[in-house]
C-alpha cells in the first residue's frame, strides 16, 4: 500500500503514499450509462417495431421515413454514451493523489492536465466527510485547507480517507516513521495471551 520513491522536482522528497479516487464511488455515473445503452440494445427492435407501426398508421395522410430516423437517434445514443463512458474512465485513471515526505499532490485532466499541491507546514485543518455508501465502501471526501483563501486541496472518494488523514497529521508533525517496515507483532504477556493467540479464543 505504501511505496516509497523519490520525486524528481523536489531533492529528498519521497512518494510515501499514492492512490486513486474509489472506482465504485467515484465513477457511479458509468453503471448508469452501461445500464441505459443496456436497455436501449435490449428494446432497439421492439422501439422500430412501435415506430413502424406508428408510421403505417400515418401513411393516408403523411408519408415519413420515421423508422430510419429512429435507428440513427438510437444509434446516435449509443455512440454518445460510449463517449461520455470512456471519458468518465479516463477521467477517473488519470486522477491521482500522492502523499509525500513534504506535500500532498493531487493530479487531474486528460487533455490539459492539472497539478495541485500544498507543503505540510502549511495546512491548517483536514476535514472527511463520509456519506452513508462512502462508509460502506471505505471512501470520502477529504478537503484539505491552507493558511491562504483559495488554498484548498480536495481529494474526492479517496479510498480510506480516515487512515490517510493519520498519514497525513504525522506527517504534519514531521514524523518520518518509514510504511515500508512492516510492524512487529507484540509478544504474548502471559501463558493465557500465548494460548489464546494459538487456539484464537
Amino acid at each position: 500500500m505504501f511505496k516509497k520513491r523519490r520525486v524528481n522536482s523536489h531533492p529528498g522528497e519521497r512518494i510515501i503514499f499514492k492512490t486513486k479516487p474509489r472506482f465504485l464511488v467515484h465513477t457511479t455515473g458509468v453503471f448508469l450509462k452501461v445500464i441505459i445503452i443496456l436497455l436501449i440494445l435490449y428494446f432497439f427492435r421492439l422501439i422500430l417495431e412501435w415506430v413502424n407501426n406508428f408510421r403505417n398508421s400515418l401513411d393516408a395522410f403523411i408519408q415519413l421515413p420515421l423508422v430510419e430516423w429512429t435507428s440513427y437517434a438510437l444509434f446516435t445514443m449509443i455512440i454518445i454514451f460510449i463517449l461520455w463512458l470512456t471519458y468518465d474512465i479516463l477521467r477517473w485513471k488519470q486522477k491521482k493523489y500522492t502523499l509525500t515526505s513534504q506535500r500532498i499532490i493531487v493530479q487531474s485532466g486528460i487533455i490539459r492536465r492539472r497539478k495541485s499541491f500544498i507543503h505540510y507546514d502549511k495546512i491548517q485543518d483536514v476535514v472527511v466527510s463520509q456519506s452513508l455508501v462512502d462508509r460502506l465502501l471505505s471512501a470520502g471526501d477529504m478537503e484539505v485547507y491552507g493558511g491562504h483563501e483559495g488554498t484548498t486541496l480536495i481529494l474526492e472518494d479517496i479510498p480510506n480517507p480516515l487512515e490517510v488523514e493519520n498519514v497525513i497529521n504525522r506527517l504534519m508533525e514531521g514524523d518520518e516513521f518509514d510504511f515500508t517496515r512492516p510492524e512487529k507483532p507484540k509478544e504474548p504477556k502471559s501463558i493465557m495471551d500465548e494460548y489464546d493467540k494459538k487456539f484464537k479464543i
